[in-house]
């Protein structure tokens, strides 16, 4: 019997100045699947592949990035690989991979048609090294486990690798101190929840920009008279160019092209306009450490927040929602508490609630949504949250999969 639910998760990878520049994809085959493990029967795998690159879609998942994707010896030695289009895949070889002759051999073929190849979870240990060093020179990236204690330093690391052109991966990275540690060290790449932990610093002044938008937010809340809007956009350049280009956009389908505020607001609506200035609050500087990262979880967060009460039965909560979603990560963003923020902010009672308890209806929505971004295993958490919602776990799966198509539109 084939399974209709095949899960893909994602989990971003970034570089030093903290841009991400690939996707690590996170597969489950069984509801009891703990981990990125495929099983030994290859058809499942490719059922996942078909799934990724026809029903879903590469550019929803990982855009024009690239994505890491987990292999054993039995997907090597399989011809499912040869399915996938090279240049947009990296394949992780598990650690648990049976290393013999002939997978050495595939992987040297392979790597002659120009496949790419990463070691999953390397345990550098002299032992380790020795197992896996004869797929040296066909490895582009080794990423070390952090959490796991390693038997040699992290810059003897950098420096081993180094020698075979390989690029280390630090992965499992949880907070800002590892990441400076690993990046010290000469760690390239970069993988974990480290960039949803903000540090907060006291007192740090709101870029101009930002606080254009949080002003132009506070307008549209205690503003009807269209004019006076119209109006107060003019004052901020930046943000009328940014809403323009937006609007004119294919993601609307408009009669005529859009050229005014004014237009705009009677088009859109003042609580629409609210949420797409809840996202430009992300748009300041180009090289903010983890810029990319958190703006695309941010707008995954919106899309599944506006999914989730449309789906539910609650529209009229859609514009609030997508709200939510797109501040909840504003204090990572900015580093600056969340209660500094909003508190410049005229916002209803149960967005504030959302964001700073997470209670209420969107606080218990914000949670899930979260609880989706961040997870590794995505079918596990789908099917215990879908019933608390009540959704199917195809439901959940099919909303989560909409965010991501919308999240390159915003």
């Amino acid at each position: 019997m084939i399974e209709t639910n095949i899960y893909i998760g994602r989990q971003p990878i970034l570089d030093r100045d903290g841009k991400c520049v690939s996707y690590e994809l996170l597969y489950r085959h069984n509801h009891s699947a703990s981990g990125a493990v495929f099983s030994d029967n290859v058809q499942a795998t490719t059922r996942v592949i078909i799934n990724l690159i026809h029903n879903i879609g590469l550019s929803s998942i990982i855009g024009n990035r690239v994505g890491y994707i987990n292999v054993n010896e039995a997907i090597l030695m399989s011809d499912v690989l040869l399915s996938l289009p090279k240049s947009k895949f990296i394949l992780e070889i598990l650690e648990y991979t049976l290393v013999s002759d002939d997978v050495i051999k595939r992987v040297h073929h392979l790597h002659e048609l120009g496949y790419r190849f990463a070691l999953d979870d390397f345990l550098c240990s002299y032992e380790n090294i020795e197992k896996f060093k004869d797929f040296f020179p066909y490895v582009d990236v080794v990423k070390v486990d952090l959490l796991v204690e390693q038997e040699v330093p992290l810059e003897k690391i950098v420096a081993l690798f180094k020698e075979y052109n390989i690029k280390v991966l630090a992965e499992k990275v949880e907070n800002i101190e590892m990441f400076e540690r690993c990046k010290n060290a000469g760690f390239t790449l970069f993988q974990g929840y480290f960039f949803e932990k903000p540090t907060i610093l006291i007192g740090k002044k709101i870029e101009p920009s930002v606080a254009n938008a949080l002003d132009m937010i506070n307008t549209l809340q205690a503003e009807e008279n269209s004019d006076i809007v119209s109006r107060k956009f003019t004052d901020y350049p930046e943000l009328t160019f940014n809403l323009l280009r937006y609007v004119n956009s294919a993601e609307f389908n408009f009669k005529s092209e859009i050229t005014s505020i004014k237009q705009i607001l009677s088009l859109l609506g003042a609580s629409r306009l609210r949420s797409w200035l809840g996202l430009f609050l992300y748009g300041g500087s180009e090289d903010r450490l983890f810029r990319e990262a958190i703006i695309n979880a941010a707008k995954f967060r919106s899309n599944l927040m506006c999914e989730l009460v449309t789906t539910l039965g609650r529209k009229e909560l859609a514009d609030e929602a997508f709200l939510v979603g797109s501040l909840s990560l504003i204090d990572t963003y900015l580093q600056v508490a969340m209660a500094d923020i909003i508190g410049n902010i005229n916002l209803s009672e149960g967005i504030m609630s959302a964001l700073l308890q997470r209670e209420g209806y969107l606080g218990k929505l914000l949670t899930i949504t979260e609880k989706l971004e961040r997870t590794d295993q995505l079918q596990t958490v789908i099917e215990n949250l879908a019933p608390k919602i009540k959704l199917s776990g195809a439901q959940l799966y099919t909303l989560y999969c909409q965010a991501h198509k919308y999240e390159e539109r915003l």
